[in-house]
Order: structure tokens, then sequence, then C-alpha cells
């Protein structure tokens, strides 16, 4: 370290006799300007003092920096700590143009595998990324308070995982020749259990008074609760392989043969066997109205016929003293039926039970005495008919 410090040092009196490398007497340094200092390193420009280092490179590009690793550990370009504020930012990118610009740009080359952008809640140097090849990797959660925009969507909600890892595919049935709602009723519902990951290797980085030699201990990672709860509930999915028998192209494969199954599509394929469904039902509510009216109808016509096959007869003789004849016709499936005598005030006077297979009634006049009656036919509960019969002297 002090080593490092002698030669920045010598360095800084060997360029301070240059026009192009001035030494201020307040300390500030400007580099490649004849305007002084404001910022305590300016290059080619005054800065300002709300920076340490300022440099304007007009139409060239800034810095470039290359770091070279040829070992195992990890290796980087820039690192910058900010802390102790109330807002603080360890990079900020800012970009203006009038035809593209864009604030921070990250790539991974074509070695082995990584991410352009990698960004995390802890402390770790990236340990969360295991495999593949991702312009953005993100450990730990993510919010978007805008629109997010793609071509091509695999993710753990629309995406979601299936219990089958199998690498059979059927040929599939053309929806046109089958009900969707009947393709949708063969599918098998599953469950399983989320496998909790190894807890990430992440590391603290402690800086020492001057924030350039560091130390790093072992952290263990706060839990979420959210990733607490997804690793302990059941999840339920469909099975893929019987899913790709009748519709292949909502299940996609990953390099390492298991399976994932599109959701997000298959909502149409719902709605539509919602619509077939309901189809059916109208059709089969539209065949039981039909049928319930039609029996109401029969029973209607049926009554009708019954009571038209009842009927009461006037009397014979009318008047008489002695002895009169009622007679009267029944229908074969009457339960219950009678002959009702009243005065003329209405009060029932005789009553007589009849059935059918009957079809007169004697009445005595001596059984009244003299006097005007009437007499009615009651079916079931019902008058049929009422007629008026004289009782003389």
């Amino acid at each position: 370290m002090r080593k490092n410090l002698l030669l920045i040092s010598l360095c800084v009196i060997a360029l301070s006799a240059s026009a192009q490398f001035k030494v201020q007497s307040n300390g500030n340094i400007a580099i490649h300007t004849n305007s002084t200092a404001v910022s305590p390193i300016a290059i080619n420009g005054a800065g300002s003092s709300s920076y340490y280092m300022y440099c304007n490179v007009g139409e060239k590009k800034g810095f470039y920096l290359t770091a070279s690793g040829t070992g195992s550990g990890t290796n980087w370009g820039i690192m910058s700590h900010a802390g102790g504020a109330d807002v603080s930012a360890g990079v900020i990118g800012e970009a203006g143009s009038t035809v593209k610009a864009i604030g921070l740009v990250g790539s991974v080359g074509n070695f082995g595998y990584g991410a352009g952008v990698y960004g995390t809640i802890y402390s770790d140097m990236g340990s969360a990324l295991t495999s593949g090849k991702y312009a953005g990797f993100f450990h730990g959660n993510v919010k978007v308070t805008g629109n997010v925009e793609a071509n091509n969507i695999q993710t753990r909600s629309l995406l979601g995982e299936s219990a089958s890892e199998s690498g059979s595919s059927g040929n599939g049935i053309s929806i046109r020749s089958a009900s969707i709602a009947s393709c949708l009723s063969g599918l098998n519902v599953t469950t399983y259990q989320k496998e909790r990951p190894e807890k990430p290797k992440i590391t603290e980085t402690i800086y020492d008074d001057l924030g350039i030699d560091t130390l790093q201990r072992g952290k263990e990672p706060e839990p979420d609760i959210i990733d607490e709860q997804y690793y302990e509930k059941t999840h339920y999915a469909l099975d893929a392989d019987r899913l790709e028998e009748t519709f292949p192209d909502l299940v996609y494969e990953r390099e390492d043969g298991s399976k994932v199954i599109n959701y997000m599509e298959m909502i149409p394929l719902l709605v539509q066997s919602i619509n077939e469904l309901s189809a059916k039902i109208e059709v089969l509510e539209g065949q039981t109205s039909e049928g319930a009216a039609k029996k109401t109808r029969s029973a209607t016509n049926k009554q009708a016929s019954s009571i038209s096959q009842n009927k009461l007869y006037q009397n014979t003789p009318n008047p008489f003293k002695e002895q009169t004849v009622i007679r009267f016709s029944l229908a074969d499936d009457i339960q219950d039926a009678s002959i009702c005598i009243f005065d003329m005030t209405g009060k029932t006077i005789k009553k007589l039970p009849i059935s059918s297979g009957m079809e007169s009634v004697s009445i005595g006049g001596y059984e009244l005495g003299e006097g005007i009656f009437l007499y009615s036919l009651v079916v079931n509960g019902q008058e049929i008919d009422t007629k008026k019969m004289i009782i003389s002297k």
C-alpha cells in the first residue's frame, strides 16, 4: 500500500511540470485543461465542487478499464460503494440522445454461463446464477410499476411448473373434431412441492477507514416471507404429458428435458369450454322445460277429459211426491264422489257416496219433506254440476 502511494506521489511530481497536468495550491489536480480545477480531480474542464472527480471527454469515449484474472476467485473492473446518506446509489447511468439513449448496458460474452445484468438483494457476487445465459438475472423479488413487454414469457406465473418430466409426446387431436370441453375434461391435475434451493454463499463487505482495503465474512441472507410460504405450500399443476397429447402447442420443453405449460394461452380454451357447457345447459334446460310443459298439458288434458266424463242429469220425476231417481255418469278413475242435497239456504241435508260403475241413486220424498231442494255432483272435492228438484204434497 505504501509503495503504491509513493509511486503515485512521484508521478504527480513528475507531471506537475507539464502544462497538461497541474497541481494547484489547494491540492486540486487539473489534467488536459487550462481551467482552474474546481473538482479535486478535473479532466478536460474545471469540474464542479459537487464531484470529487470530473471528466469531460467531448466526442470521445470516457474511461476504459480491463481486469484479467488467471485463476479461481472473483475479478471486477469497477467496484463502487455508496452509503451514509438518506439515498445512496452505487452506480448511476444517465444518457441523452436525439436518437437512442441507454443509461446502462451490460453484456455477457460467449463464455460459459452468465448474465448481462445481475441484480440481487443480498451481498453475493452472482452465486445464485449457476447455469444458462440471461440478459438480466435477479436474485430476489422484482417489482415493476409500469408495463412489461415480452415476445415470449417463460416465468413461474405464466409458464408454470408441471409435475411430469417425461419426454414422450402424443400425436394430438384436432379441436375441430371434438369439443374443447371434452378435451379439457380428460386432463389430470397433480400436486407437488417445490424443493428449497441451497442458501447462497454470500459475503458481507466491510470497508476500512480509507474505504480502500476490505474484509469479507460470511453472512446468512434474510428469509423472504413470500419465498418461505412458496416452499411450504402445496402447488397444483396439470400433467404436461397428458396435456401435450391434446394440445401440444401449450407444452414447452427445457434444455434439461423438463416440461412447462403455457397456462396463459389456456385461458381462451377455458372460455370456449365454458361457452360449450353453457350451450349444453341451455339445451337441457329447454328440454326439461318442454318435458314439464308436456307433462302439465297431459295432466291438464287428462283432468279435462276426466271432468268431461263426469255428468249430472235432471232427476225424474220432478216434481215428485214419493220417490225420484237422480242419474249421473262418472269417469273410471274417480276416487271420491258423492251426491249432496241442500236446502235453499245452502245447508247440507243429505250426502250420498257414489263410485265409478254406479249410474243413479233414489231419493224418497219422506226423507226430505215438502219443499224445493238443490242437489250437486261433487267429484274429488270439485263441484261438477248442480240442479233443482221439487217435492210436492
